[in-house]
């Protein structure tokens, strides 16, 4: 009984989000003629009437901005969806791309749990953003991170610069930003990084084919080049996972495999329903699972 039930609330959502996204092609089809030959007729027609006097006082908001079609509970992370197949998670780069041409140089993006996230495709409007004064600039954070760490705060005591809002946020930009960013600083680790990028130069050269010079899995070694960078900066010392023809130990491939799925789970939590905010789902567990690893 219970599985029916479940079954019929699954049918009925795919049902209405279907309706919603054709709705003007469901009520050309089927509606417009039943209404033919009746006094109901001209009302499908019918718009609201509104003066232009009226039209231009009325303040534009975000929910103006152009976008796909917004659906209660599921914002506009349908398109993503297996049933609709408009969208792959695996190729987002060209998702936004695909974005950009239907809906122009601003297009706005639902979550499901209603907040707006517009984005931005020309320089000019991307500078105005960047420039503009604010002491607490809002960005929605990752919040599959935020509840990660607020649930271990023997562990974390904040969910991370990128992450955290407000006067927090402005205490740990302060604080960090004008070291890691100082030109003294920077010109101390050129060196590092500059023997990273060789070691990546010389992975791919003896990682590609001879013949057709193509480099086999080059996206999984462009994840660890950067993996190598970040841990040189942050820990001081390189981890070895550019080696060419060393065997990296255990520790090392556990620690890149973790990162890997890091990013993973961060993606499918932001492209996905959001059911791991109620339960721990197997996106919720891998993400729990591969920031233990990193942290220990």
């Amino acid at each position: 009984m219970v599985m029916a039930v479940i079954l019929l609330l699954a049918l009925a959502l795919v049902l209405g989000c279907y309706c919603a996204i054709h709705r003007h092609k469901i009520g050309a089809t089927y509606l417009k003629p039943l209404l033919k030959n009746t006094p109901l007729e001209d009302c499908y027609h019918a718009t609201p009437v509104v003066p232009e006097q009226q039209k231009s006082r009325r303040r534009r908001s975000i929910w103006d901005i152009p976008g796909p079609q917004r659906i209660p509970f599921l914002g506009t992370k349908w398109i993503f969806f297996v049933f609709f197949r408009r969208y792959k998670m695996t190729k987002l780069h060209e998702v936004y791309a695909d974005l950009n041409r239907r809906y122009g140089d601003i297009v706005l993006e639902v979550m499901p749990s209603n907040v707006p996230i517009v984005h931005l495709y020309k320089r000019e409007d991307l500078e105005k953003v960047l420039k503009y004064p604010s002491k607490y600039p809002f960005r929605p954070p990752t919040e599959i991170i935020v509840m990660y760490r607020q649930s271990r705060p023997d562990r974390y005591a904040s969910v991370g610069i990128v992450n955290e809002q407000g006067p927090m946020w402005q205490l740990l930009r302060t604080s960090l930003t004008s070291s890691i960013t100082s030109p003294r600083v920077l010109q101390n680790f050129l060196p590092a990084l500059n023997a990273v990028c060789d070691d990546f130069i010389d992975l791919l050269r003896a990682r590609r084919d001879p013949d057709t010079l193509v480099v086999p899995n080059f996206e999984e070694l462009a994840n660890l080049m950067g993996l190598e960078a970040v841990c040189t900066l942050m820990l001081g010392r390189r981890m070895g996972f550019l080696a060419a023809d060393a065997k990296q130990p255990q520790k090392i491939s556990q620690l890149a495999a973790a990162v890997k799925q890091l990013f993973i789970s961060q993606r499918d939590s932001y492209y996905g329903l959001g059911l791991w905010k109620y339960f721990p789902t197997k996106t919720y567990r891998d993400f729990a699972r591969a920031e233990d690893l990193i942290y220990e």
